[in-house]
């Protein structure tokens, strides 16, 4: 599931950004070549809920390099946070969509990092646990 979530983002900024913007996902190359996204996972962390029921949590912070040789970047940035803002508020995982929640973002020495957090609900199949086989019991009084 941590894999369907990260290519679902990936899926999704594949959908709206310019051809010559590179998406990075497994790290930035040395030397990579602006302007990007690179989607960094954070951290992720479970709960568990009534029985079998999990509730894990998906935070996510995409990084946007806007094009060096701009004059505009902050601007540039600017609009691409307002971008995400509307694109990652759902993506479609194995079929479902999935709600962005706790979005915000910052800029960073020349970086908008766009941090998003996707919430799921898992149900673990177990093995049923075997019933106990009927047992006889005898009794009685000792004489005495």
């Amino acid at each position: 599931m941590i894999d369907e979530i990260r290519k679902a983002i990936l899926r999704k900024i594949n959908s709206f950004r310019d051809k010559d913007t590179k998406i990075y996902s497994e790290g930035i190359e040395q030397n990579f070549q602006e302007p990007c996204f690179y989607v960094k996972e954070l951290r992720t962390n479970q709960d568990r809920g009534l029985g079998n029921r999990y509730k894990r949590e998906h935070l996510y912070d995409i990084h946007y390099f806007p094009n060096p040789n701009s004059s505009t970047k902050n601007a540039d940035m600017r609009e691409m946070a307002e971008i995400l803002y509307d694109k990652m508020e759902y993506i479609e995982v194995e079929g479902r969509p999935l709600m962005g929640l706790d979005m915000n973002h910052e800029i960073i020495e020349g970086v908008l990092h766009f941090f998003v957090r996707y919430p799921i609900h898992l149900y673990k199949e177990t093995e049923p646990i075997p019933v106990m086989e009927s047992l006889e019991q005898q009794g009685g009084l000792k004489d005495g």
